[in-house]
Order: C-alpha cells, then structure tokens, then sequence
C-alpha cells in the first residue's frame, strides 16, 4: 500500500497526479455542460449586443481554462487554469451581463478546496473578482445589484471551496490514520511471532542443550546406560520443541489470536525442569484453578520462560516456584538463585538478550487489566513475579 505525500511538501504538490479533484465522471460532465451552457451565451449575447474584441479574447481564455482544468491530472496545472478561470472571468462578467460569472466562481471553488494552498487562497480569489467586476462596473455604469450579487455569489464560492478543504484534510487525516493502525497492526503481528518463536527456542532448544550436555558427562563418566536414558529424554525433547515450532507457524499463518503455542501448566513445567537435571521446590495451587483461562495461559508461559531462563544462565542453582492466593489477585514467584561463577546479570540477561522478559511484559500488557509482572535481582536471587485476578476464591498457599 502506498502511502499519500506530505501534505507540507513542495514537491508532491507539483508534481502529484491529483486524485479526485475534478471528481467523478458525474462531476465532470456536469462541468462540460457548464461549459457548453456558459459558452452558449457567451457568444448568442456576443453577437446580439456586439462584444468588443477584448471581450471575446480574454472570454475566450478563460472558457478553455475551464476546459483545460476539467482534464487536469497535476496539481499545477490545476490550479494555473483555476487562476486563470478568476482572473479573465471576473474580468468579462460585466460586459456579458454577468454571463461570465459561473467561470470565476468555478476558479474560486477550485482554490478554495485545494489543500495544497493556502486557506487564504479561496478568500483572496473572491476579493480579486470582486474587485475586478466592480472595476469595470463602474466605467459601464452598471447597476450596483449586479456587482452585489457577483460579490454575494464568489463569497458563497469561497465558503463552498473552504468547506470542500476541511472535508479533504478530514479525509486525508483519516487515510492516515489508517495507514498508521495498519503499520501498528503489523508491528504488533510482528512482535507476536517473534514473541512465540522466541518461546519455543527457548524452551525446547535450551533444554535439549543442557540434555545433550548430560549425555555428554555420563557418556565421559562411562554410564552408558543412563546417558541412553538421556539421550532418548532429548529425542523426545527435540520432538516436542518441532511440534512446537510446527504449531506456531500454522498458527501464525491461520492469523490466530492469543498465545500460538498452547503451554502446559505449571505442574508440567516443574517436571521438565527437574528432567532437565533442575532443582526446584514447589509450593501452592500449580493448577491455577482460581485464574481464567486467559490470565493463565499467560502465567504458564512467562513462567516457562523464567525456568528456562534459569536453566540457561544459573544452571544447577536451586529454584523456587510459589503460587499464593492474595485475596482478589494470585501472586506467581520464580527465584532462581545466581550463580556466583557468572556474570551476575540474572536471568534475563545472556544471549536472549533480555528479549524473554520483554515476551513476559507484553503478554501481560496484552490482558488489558491490572495484571502485573516485575523482574529483577533481589537479595542474590533473580525475582519473577507475577499478579493477576482471581476468579474464584483461590485454592491458597500449599506446603
């Protein structure tokens, strides 16, 4: 999709095709027959009453700007016969008797609506009409109701064209703003798959990592038999993480909404981490029976990333995983405790970049509540909490 030019910009206005400006085929009919009307009486009041050759000149000019303008793809273009249509008409409308006066009022409508000048121009077209039927009126000695009412009709002009420019800004603005939801649609579209991928590398790749690592140590330590256990653990594992990736992308492709992946509850998550040679003590409610579906599905997943987190960046430290119904809300904790040999920076830190914590604030950001999540080091341990609203009256802390 392309996006319209800066309004504000020299350039596009002279060289833009214009779009809509001489309206639909209906509108451009309208303005032929107003051509051919006009021209009509141009010349059956010209050879009635004999115009001077002035007249029929400067008239001349200013009917074919009406053409020409009629048939004006630029911006440029438009607007010179639109100045050219106010200036030689205004100047033949007293001797037409008024004949003439469409012309100008056509020019003056043109400038008035074009967003590409000023929102003086309409006005100042008016005043220069006006000025010049008044001009050649008085020589004439023509009636002073003729130069009211050319003057009541190109102030009517200015007001239509003005009218015309705020409905065009209006409209542009709103393209605009369209174009706009649609990029932040996309960037948010974006942000969501690389959220779930982020996921299920994360998990699934990590894990298998620190498995084949295992295998690795039995394999050196001669315990064959276990490290097939293992390695046969890290088949499944790589399996599980290919139907995993296989599944978001179907997911994302299909344009679903709401987590790609489907995570499994924290029990799951506390027995993978200990296959994965993990230390972690549990206490309370791992079934989240007092949370909806949304909120934890939500809670699963950023406490996936938190274990896989530890797992990758504190590996061997002991980790704890709490659920505790705090009246309306329940609270979710994943410590980990650093690992003094490494740098320190806690979980979120490492070749993820930060980027799982990230996944973790934009899911929360997502339920569109009072649900919170906070990361961070505190007292020697990497803190993730979690707090989102209990449904029913919560299970409560277990030992």
């Amino acid at each position: 999709m392309t996006s319209s030019p800066d309004p504000g910009s020299t350039t596009a206005a002279w060289t833009e095709p214009v779009r809509d400006r001489s309206g639909s085929v209906l509108t451009r009919a309208l303005n032929l027959l107003g051509v051919l009307v006009v021209t009509y009486w141009f010349v059956r009041t010209g050879t009635a009453t004999g115009h001077p050759a002035w007249v029929w000149v400067v008239g001349s000019v200013a009917l074919a700007a009406w053409v020409l303008r009629v048939a004006a793809r630029r911006e440029r273009l438009l607007l010179a016969t639109a100045w050219v249509m106010v200036v030689a008409g205004a100047a033949v409308v007293v001797p037409t008797g008024a004949v003439a006066v469409a012309v100008p009022l056509v020019g003056v409508v043109v400038l008035g609506a074009s967003a590409r000048q000023p929102a003086w121009a309409g006005p100042v077209a008016a005043t220069v009409a006006l000025v010049e039927v008044a001009g050649t009126a008085v020589p004439a000695g023509t009636p002073v109701a003729v130069v009211l009412g050319s003057g009541g009709g190109l102030l009517l002009a200015a007001v239509v064209g003005f009218s015309r420019r705020q409905a065009r800004l209006v409209e542009e603005r709103t393209r605009q703003a369209e174009v706009e939801q649609q990029r932040a649609g996309l960037l948010a579209d974006r942000s969501r798959a690389a959220r779930e991928v982020h996921d299920v590398l994360a998990h699934s790749l990590g894990g298998l990592v620190l498995q084949l690592d295992a295998v690795e140590a039995l394999l050196e330590a001669g315990r064959v038999e276990e490290a097939t256990r293992r390695a046969g653990a890290a088949r499944a594992l790589a399996a599980s993480g290919l139907a995993e990736a296989r599944r978001a992308v179907h997911a994302l492709r299909d344009d679903t909404t709401g987590p790609v992946t489907q995570p499994v509850d924290l029990a799951g998550l506390a027995d993978a981490h200990r296959a994965f040679g993990g230390a972690l003590t549990t206490r309370g409610d791992l079934e989240l029976v007092s949370v909806d579906a949304a909120h934890r599905a939500v809670v699963v997943a950023a406490t996936r990333e938190a274990l896989s987190n530890a797992r990758r960046h504190a590996a061997g430290r002991p980790v704890e995983l709490s659920v505790r119904a705090a009246g309306p809300v329940v609270e979710v904790t994943v410590v980990n405790a650093l690992d003094p040999a490494g740098s320190g920076a806690g979980s979120g830190s490492g070749a993820g970049g930060g980027l799982g914590l990230v996944g973790m604030r934009e899911r929360i950001a997502e339920l569109g509540d009072d649900s919170t999540v906070t990361a961070g080091v505190v007292d020697g341990s990497f803190v993730v909490a979690m707090r989102v609203p209990a449904t029913t009256g919560g299970a409560g802390e277990r030992a």
